[in-house]
């Protein structure tokens, strides 16, 4: 059976209650935000309390206006920064799952110069990293499977694969969502599930809206069978989207 995780969407007490009810791990959202990390008061020892029982833990890390293959040095320090927090924090949580941003914006930083530097800098960072930790690198805006596929391969390190989030696919990119899971195959160590209708990032129950869940799960189970799924829709929709993996015996 698949472990399925639940993203609490930054409704920390909510979704625990959830994963306890249904056996499921748990995607901890709100340290995406800077002025979370930095403003709210004993937020670690809070979590650290409230998720301390869920065996199965990742952590999402900050990724707004964060470009770690820029040409601006500037720019790639501050990003550099938040993924040190990012590490840091999952530390203190004694979490080993790290889902960050691959960060590229289509027609901002030409292809060629985005892989020479993309690539240092994970080299870089990971420099003193423990080898049990693990970075999925999630896709968003991302139109090009290749490039996608290209710069995970360069950063060549066992502790980096991928995030695919079927929702971002759906919305932006050019080639079918099977089309991605099938390329990317193994490089694949985590899933956002969820459903939109194909023009915004809806974040909807499975079979909410028009993604082909039936064959995309099959196609995930064929070609990265080992990666761990994590339902990404509002909360109001996540007992469905559990009972629609249960109905297909993709989950206990």
């Amino acid at each position: 059976m698949k472990a399925v995780y639940i993203c609490d969407n930054c409704r920390l007490k909510e979704v625990v209650a959830m994963c306890r009810e249904y056996g499921c791990g748990i995607e901890v959202q709100s340290f995406y935000d800077p002025a979370y990390i930095e403003g709210e008061r004993d937020a670690i020892a809070k979590h650290r309390e409230l998720i301390r029982d869920i065996p199965g833990r990742s952590l999402h890390g900050p990724f707004g206006d964060l470009c770690a293959g820029s040409f601006d040095v500037m720019v790639r320090d501050l990003a550099r920064y938040r993924y040190q927090q990012a590490f840091d924090i999952a530390s203190q949580l004694e979490i080993k799952q790290l889902v960050l941003h691959h960060g590229y914006v289509p027609g901002t930083s030409p292809r060629s110069g985005w892989i020479k530097r993309y690539p240092a800098f994970w080299r870089e960072l990971l420099d003193d990293k423990p080898d049990d930790i693990r970075v999925h690198l999630e896709n968003h805006l991302e139109r090009d499977v290749r490039m996608f596929s290209d710069v995970i391969g360069a950063i060549d390190d066992a502790r980096v694969d991928i995030c695919l989030d079927i929702g971002h696919v759906h919305c932006n990119a050019r080639q079918r969502l099977t089309d991605w899971i099938e390329m990317l195959g193994p490089q694949i160590g985590y899933v956002h599930l969820h459903d939109n209708h194909g023009q915004t990032d809806e974040h909807l129950g499975l079979g909410f809206g028009t993604i082909p869940m039936d064959e995309v799960c099959g196609a995930l189970e064929q070609y990265a069978p080992e990666a761990i799924w994590a339902i990404e829709a509002g909360l109001d929709h996540i007992p469905q989207s559990l009972a629609w993996l249960k109905e297909r015996g993709l989950m206990q």
